[in-house]
């Protein structure tokens, strides 16, 4: 069986609060943290398609910037 890689990463509070907030609501499916931000970083290079590499500097632009 292929095993996952594994990144570790600091998030801001509000990030942190609201995976926590989407975890909490979603217990009847047992849904955790790490699989909270698996499935949004899974939707986003999907909708991206192969432009992911321009959003990702965009958005490191702005969050620079403090416009993010």
């Amino acid at each position: 069986m292929k095993r996952d890689k594994v990144i570790l990463t600091r998030v801001d509070e509000y990030i942190a609060e609201r995976i926590e907030y989407i975890t909490n609501n979603s217990k009847d499916i047992e849904l955790t943290k790490s699989e909270v931000v698996r499935i949004i970083l899974h939707a986003f290079f999907k909708s991206q398609k192969d432009k992911d590499f321009e959003k990702v500097r965009e958005l490191a632009i702005k969050m620079r910037k403090g416009l993010l």
